[in-house]
């Protein structure tokens, strides 16, 4: 059987991208996923830490991917994403949001025409319908974001109505999520509908892993998967990567299209050079502070748990630091955990540099698909110290944000770093040595013009010097938008499902 599309991963932008073409196309598609594949909502077959939107889910359906945050880091981080059908979508916090409108306008000045914010706002309109994003109530607010949202108007951060105003600068509020009926509504969930499963044009083949692509004089088409320890070929009129920023890089590499030192260095066979695969991988820096909760919100917290409703993530912050010369740079977002086995609550402010200007890298190890890849992310490399110095910022105003609630006793305490950690030089020794990833990789299979050194793809997806074969996921962003990566992950694949089906 030789599908019209072939999708290799059947993340968030791979379950929407297949919808669209089957549905609004009429295409033969084949998807491929990784893990497993739970069907429909009304199959009854989805986990319940998948579905249940107030809390994230931490070990279930993972890559189990780590690598280092920082070139003086001393151990492994953990990078993980969600290895099951919707990927991310399907194990995050909900958070639904598009950035700021020069993000997108940049991109266009850059050398990507066609992905000005107006441009693909439409796109992103159809996929805020379909993941149902709405807006939390304000009876919806925890006790603790509560501290976050007060805080934050406190010093000076206005409260607004609506974190997706794209020409906004700064603000506070519960962020907008995909969040229907207490449910997680991931891509799959909206886009694999049963219209879509019953059309007899999608196969679904889950827990299979992606190997390599399949080319003929240049050309994609199909690709060889791994499958109950056997490998299986399936063929296609047009290939599409929706692997993510860590596998579709390495897919690539196995094809032999990539930097030839490194896919001379496997052993692999070069197809096309293109140093830019894996390079220029993009997340946003962040660093946790921890606080302890008094009794009195700690009671509040878990009479409004054993109501039903208690998200771990709500609030956030849009934030200017020192370093920002145009709309803002930072994130700050209050999380929550609660301990089922002691019934203890431990409160987070997470910062965030969302305009990074450090750059790693993500490639394979070996040949073998089943090899995890080694990320380097090297956060804070920047030579002028930006991004540490953003992040320091954050920090400070995060701490500001929080002191009302402890001066009032409703919080107790800073437990990490510590509230006496007050110098700038210890300040800026614990960022170094404690940050991580806000979840949001991206830009390793960048967009740009043949010509560029470093672009993999083109303003439509298109992998340089290889026909029919496509890149649709939040690796081809040029420059990261400053935003969660979930919603800009859908808005990919209806920005390119047109072309895509058109055989452009």
């Amino acid at each position: 059987m030789t599908f019209d599309v072939v999708i290799a991963g059947g993340g968030t932008s791979g379950s929407a991208l297949a919808g669209l073409l089957v549905e609004q196309h009429g295409l033969k598609v084949c998807l491929i996923e990784a893990g497993p594949d739970y069907g429909t909502l009304a199959s009854g077959n989805w986990p319940s830490d998948l579905l249940d939107a107030s809390s994230i889910p931490e070990d279930s359906h993972a890559w189990g991917y780590s690598g280092l945050a920082t070139h003086s880091a001393k151990e492994s981080t953990s990078f993980d994403r969600a290895k099951v059908i919707g990927g991310c979508s399907a194990h995050n916090g909900c958070i639904a949001l598009l950035g700021h409108y020069r993000d997108y306008d940049e991109w266009v000045n850059i050398g990507n025409p066609g992905w000005a914010f107006g441009a693909v706002r439409p796109s992103y309109l159809r996929a805020m319908e379909r993941l149902r994003v709405r807006q939390p109530t304000k009876s919806e607010i925890t006790p603790f974001q509560s501290v976050l949202l007060k805080g934050a108007a406190a010093s000076g951060i206005p409260i607004v109505d609506d974190l997706n105003d794209s020409r906004e600068l700064t603000g506070v509020a519960a962020a907008p999520v995909n969040i229907a009926d207490g449910v997680r509504w991931n891509a799959a969930l909206a886009y694999l509908t049963d219209e879509v499963r019953s059309s007899g044009r999608l196969m679904v083949l889950d827990n299979a892993l992606v190997d390599r692509v399949e080319f003929r004089d240049r050309r994609a088409v199909g690709v060889f998967v791994r499958r109950d320890g056997v490998e299986e070929r399936i063929r296609g009129n047009r290939i599409v990567l929706s692997a993510g920023a860590y596998g579709s890089p390495g897919i690539l590499e196995r094809s032999g299209i990539g930097d030839p030192s490194i896919v001379h260095s496997l052993g692999l066979d070069l197809t096309q050079a293109l140093p830019g695969v894996g390079e220029n991988l993009t997340d946003h820096p962040a660093v946790c502070l921890v606080y302890r909760g008094s009794d009195e919100l700690n009671a509040t917290m878990t009479e409004m748990r054993q109501s039903g409703w208690c998200p771990d993530e709500q609030v956030l912050v849009k934030s200017v630091s020192s370093q920002c010369e145009d709309a803002f740079d930072l994130h700050i977002y209050a999380v929550s955990r609660f301990n089922q086995e002691t019934s203890d609550w431990e409160y987070q402010i997470h910062v965030s540099s969302v305009f990074p200007t450090s750059r790693g890298s993500v490639h394979i190890r070996s040949a073998d698909p089943a090899e995890l890849p080694e990320i380097d992310h090297r956060f804070l490399s920047n030579a002028d110290g930006q991004d540490l110095a953003v992040l320091l910022d954050g920090v400070r105003q995060a701490r500001r944000m929080m002191q009302p609630a402890i001066d009032s006793g409703l919080m107790v305490e800073e437990t990490s770093p510590g509230g006496e950690i007050t110098d700038r030089e210890e300040l800026r020794q614990f960022i170094a040595e404690n940050v991580g990833i806000y979840y949001h990789p991206a830009c390793s299979c960048r967009m740009g013009r043949s010509s560029e050194p470093d672009a993999v793809v083109d303003t439509f997806g298109r992998v340089h010097g290889i026909r029919d074969l496509v890149v649709c996921d939040a690796s081809i962003f040029p420059v990261l938008m400053r935003a969660n990566t979930n919603l800009p992950a859908v808005m990919v694949a209806e920005h390119l499902a047109p072309s895509i089906a058109a055989g452009r």
